[in-house]
């Protein structure tokens, strides 16, 4: 006699979806390790495996999705089409692009082909291998920073440690930059948040409480302001969240002065918080350091890593850091070059035009903004069908984050902070539908990790809401 199976027929291909949307996830995540040799699987191991969570996600749904996740599925073929459209008739240039768009299509329908359930198990062992990946990798980091030091990590020599560009001293993680590093941490941070909540033994909180306050350390000692600012802007709401969960805010303006009040008060508090965790971690490099020059020289020399910014916040901010002449060099672009109004540009040619109008030492290698990179890589079709995606994702988010809904947990409603978070990261670097920033893969953790989470934030809303109430039929 047969042993019955633990998945009905329903969950199991679901099921397997999952399974390649986190191997797929795992194999992009660990990608900046040894990327010459990543390359190399990704030919045809790591295509092999993009091409079968694509395929599974068609199968499973059949076209039937969810609008949000339709406008995604159209964006990736209109990206498609307007690669040809600018002479790549044989995708010889940018396939590898556009598949990946059709991966993040495919994983943003995660959340929705699994149940509640099977969403939460996902979610388990998602924020498990970020968790794990990123707190071996912050904390070697973390240590290298402190010592003054760096090494080459085997078996490709990337370099990781310290970096001091500007007068800055700040860890380099994977020889990237620091605006991207700094994401990598600041997402894990969010699903430590969110895992602390969904966990159902206590006794893990500890781990995950160390986990989470390495990764705020390591943002803070990524020097990247921009991360600064949306984690400043996530614990803000956070306490929103909690306020809303345990306080008696039973009239809506105790609920519109307690959103004011933790957005007035957490968010500088918060941003100076780095300040005083980059001080402590001076103080911490000068005690390592005299203690390590004490065992190899018998001298002692208390002087330790100076992790103080001194960048001058105000003039930045005036400017966003140079990001202006980006922006400002938008309309004239278009006008120098129209047809990229209709069909877009290559990736690697979008900056040409744009960096004729900005006066800086170094070209500019992306927008800074992923509403104007999307324009520029895809015209106004392709900014359409994202703008429409991110407006009925932003519903779904608030409708999340404020249902009184018993079947939402407060765990399912803060995947709605880092989703917020890489919006409007995203509003200053490029993240999400465009070339990588890491030019190292087609896509990364980041991107990746936008659509898991949106995916898992539309599968919740649907259940509970399944058309919005404005969409509804008279």
């Amino acid at each position: 006699m047969d042993k019955p199976s633990l998945l009905s027929a329903e969950e199991r291909w679901p099921s397997r979806h999952a399974f390649l949307v986190l191997l797929v996830f795992c194999f992009f995540m660990v990608c900046p390790v040894a990327p010459e040799r990543w390359a190399d699987l990704y030919t045809f191991y790591g295509k092999t495996l993009v091409v079968s969570v694509i395929a599974l996600a068609l199968y499973i749904k059949r076209f039937s999705f969810t609008a949000e996740v339709k406008l995604v599925w159209l964006y990736a073929l209109w990206l498609l089409i307007s690669r040809i459209l600018n002479s790549d008739m044989y995708m010889v240039r940018e396939s590898d692009l556009v598949l990946t768009k059709f991966l993040c299509a495919a994983v943003l329908a995660t959340g929705l082909v699994l149940n509640a359930r099977q969403r939460r198990l996902f979610m388990n062992w998602f924020c498990l291998a970020v968790g794990l990946f990123y707190f071996l990798s912050g904390l070697l980091a973390i240590v290298l920073n402190l010592l003054d030091t760096y090494m080459y990590l085997p078996p490709e020599g990337v370099l990781f440690g310290l970096d001091e560009p500007w007068h800055i001293h700040y860890i380099n993680v994977f020889n990237t930059n620091r605006t991207i590093s700094s994401l990598w941490f600041y997402i894990a941070l969010c699903l430590m948040v969110y895992q602390f909540f969904a966990c159902k033994k206590k006794l893990w909180r500890i781990p995950i409480v160390t986990a989470g306050v390495l990764f705020y350390v390591a943002i803070g000692m990524c020097f990247s302001r921009t991360v600064k600012i949306i984690t400043s802007g996530s614990v803000a709401m956070l306490a929103i969240l909690l306020a809303f969960k345990y306080l008696p805010l039973k009239k809506l303006w105790h609920k519109c002065l307690s959103v004011l009040l933790c957005a007035a008060l957490l968010i500088p508090l918060s941003f100076k918080s780095f300040d005083l965790v980059c001080s402590l971690m001076s103080d911490v490099s000068g005690i390592l350091i005299s203690e390590t020059e004490v065992e190899d020289t018998g001298e002692e020399d208390v002087s330790g890593v100076d992790l103080t910014d001194d960048r001058d916040l105000k003039e930045d901010l005036s400017n966003l850091s140079e990001r202006r002449q980006i922006y400002a060099s938008f309309i004239p672009s278009l006008k120098t070059d129209p047809k990229r109004i209709f069909i877009g540009s290559f990736a690697d040619k979008l900056m040409n035009v744009p960096n004729t109008f900005v006066d800086f030492p170094i070209p500019f290698t992306h927008m800074h903004n992923f509403v104007l990179e999307v324009f520029m890589l895809t015209g106004l079709p392709g900014f359409l069908l994202v703008a429409a995606f991110c407006l009925l994702l932003l519903i779904r988010m608030l409708h999340l984050f404020f249902t009184k809904d018993s079947r939402i947990s407060l765990a399912e409603k803060t995947l709605t902070i880092p989703l917020a978070g890489i919006l409007l990261y995203g509003m200053f670097e490029v993240v999400i539908f465009t070339a990588c920033g890491d030019r190292r893969a087609p896509t990364d953790m980041r991107e990746l990790s936008f659509f898991i989470i949106a995916g898992m934030v539309l599968g919740c809303s649907h259940d509970t809401l399944p058309v919005l109430p404005k969409l509804k039929k008279k």
